[in-house]
């Protein structure tokens, strides 16, 4: 991604978001199914279950650098126009801007769509 102390390209943004957003789906959807094991007790694999974290964290930092960069240049129309093409709820838009990682504690908010 360009510099992002000016005003971003607003289609550059959007595909790296897209990006960011479908790299993240499904190491997320793995992260849940192993995360309810591990809450529930039940047999997981805990290697695993780290590894996903710390590729959603890494993914989910780059995204947020993004974001915020987004979130304070462009407009709030362009804001949701952005969020739509890119397939974000304004949920999952906020929790992209948060800078807790994904645990078992804070996971299921963060890893939202």
């Amino acid at each position: 991604m360009t510099d992002l102390t000016a005003v971003p390209n607003f289609d550059e943004v959007t595909i790296f978001i897209k990006e960011r957003v479908e790299a993240m789906r499904l190491p997320a959807s793995q992260w849940a199914d192993l995360a309810r094991l591990a809450i529930q007790g039940l047999p997981h694999d805990a290697h695993r279950l780290a590894e996903l974290e710390d590729r959603i964290n890494a993914i989910r930092a780059e995204l947020r650098r993004v974001v915020l960069a987004a979130s304070e240049h462009f407009s709030e129309e362009q804001l949701n126009d952005l969020r739509k093409r890119v397939g974000m709820s304004k949920t999952a838009w906020r929790a992209a801007k948060t800078k807790r990682a994904v645990t078992i504690k804070h996971g299921f908010s963060l890893v939202i769509y």
